[in-house]
């Protein structure tokens, strides 16, 4: 098990530790299945009150975390422990339960929406399993909410095919909120909307999270919106976590060369530094989750790969207050290129 984050236990609303999610796959040609494995060994600690950013590349396993830890998929192994409650060993009536304190918000604002109900019933419907309120009780906090998120009380009877993608949107988003809850993961709530429209609901999540209170995992692949959003961000690759820290941090002094990558692809508005600024490409493909590397999943696509990257997985430890890497020659100040000594107890 890699080295556990520096949190001290009343600060954090959520404990990620070594978290694994396997799927089974057909073989293609054959009637045999195949082990994937989505998320392996994510340690992860959310403070209460923030907005952590989970990025990374398409199939890194972002979503699948975000779902494992809401329970919505049972993970294989691991724990996720919510204010001081393990998850994964609570029954269904209490996992039930504590379904008002942690929602989501679905990336597609359409497919998540019942088209045969009205936006009225679907924000009100979580107060049916989550609340003793009349039908009056339920239809004014459903307006109430409706007026945070920025829709008009009078929209409440109508249905999700007469909005626009934006306000889908932010139905869901209030659908996520009425129950009052803690925790929220959006799960790229944003990719699928409009760049103008994209930029609207950031800042209504923004300010939902100051007013509220509210502890996020926010997913996502725009790295910019995390950067105006986010107060910490994780790194994902292959189903682990490479890289986590403060937001400004990360984008000053990343120190995984994979989040180095990933920062040098996005575009700065400045031509004259956009054509001057060395763009880190990687080479190669990502690997497949069916058979990943051995050692360090990301060297198969690293410049700095030594003899060790394929015989040891570093482990997520500490590079300075607040930052952690998993990297043997971790890009940060001082000397370089120095490896660095896996903890006791690491996975190897």
């Amino acid at each position: 098990m890699s080295q556990a984050p520096a949190t001290t236990p009343d600060q954090s609303l959520l404990r990620v530790r070594d978290l694994a999610v396997d799927f089974k796959v057909p073989v293609p040609g054959s009637l045999r299945s195949a082990r994937l494995r989505a998320v392996s060994g994510v340690d992860l600690d959310i403070r209460r009150g923030e907005i952590i950013g989970v990025v990374g590349e398409s199939g890194c396993g972002k979503s699948t975390t975000g779902r494992a830890i809401l329970q919505l998929i049972k993970p294989s192994s691991g724990t996720v422990t919510f204010d001081g409650t393990e998850l994964t060993t609570l029954g269904r009536g209490r996992m039930r339960a504590m379904r008002r304190r942690m929602q989501m918000i679905f990336q597609d604002p359409f497919a998540s929406l019942n088209p045969r109900m009205s936006i009225g019933e679907l924000i009100e419907e979580p107060l049916l399993v989550h609340s003793d309120l009349s039908a009056a009780g339920r239809r004014n906090k459903a307006l109430e909410t409706m007026q945070m998120v920025g829709l008009s009380a009078r929209w409440h009877d109508r249905y999700p095919h007469e909005f626009s993608g934006g306000q889908r949107q932010r139905v869901g988003i209030a659908r996520a909120l009425v129950s009052n809850p803690e925790f929220i993961v959006a799960d790229e709530p944003v990719s699928a909307l409009d760049v103008s429209v994209q930029a609207q609901i950031v800042n209504l999540l923004a300010q939902l999270q100051e007013d509220l209170g509210l502890t996020m995992m926010f997913i996502a692949h725009d790295l910019a919106v995390v950067r105006h959003l986010c107060d910490r961000i994780a790194v994902m690759y292959l189903g682990t976590v490479v890289e986590v820290g403060e937001c400004e941090d990360m984008y000053r002094q990343p120190q995984h060369p994979y989040t180095k990558a990933l920062l040098s692809a996005v575009p700065i508005p400045d031509p004259l530094v956009e054509t001057e600024r060395r763009r880190l490409i990687l080479t190669g493909d990502v690997p497949s989750p069916l058979s990943p590397p051995s050692g360090c999943r990301f060297r198969t696509r690293c410049w700095k790969a030594q003899d060790i990257c394929a015989v040891q997985e570093p482990p997520l430890a500490s590079a300075g207050t607040g930052h952690q890497v998993a990297c043997h020659f971790p890009e940060g100040p001082g000397p370089q290129d120095q490896p660095v000594v896996a903890a006791a107890g690491g996975r190897t």
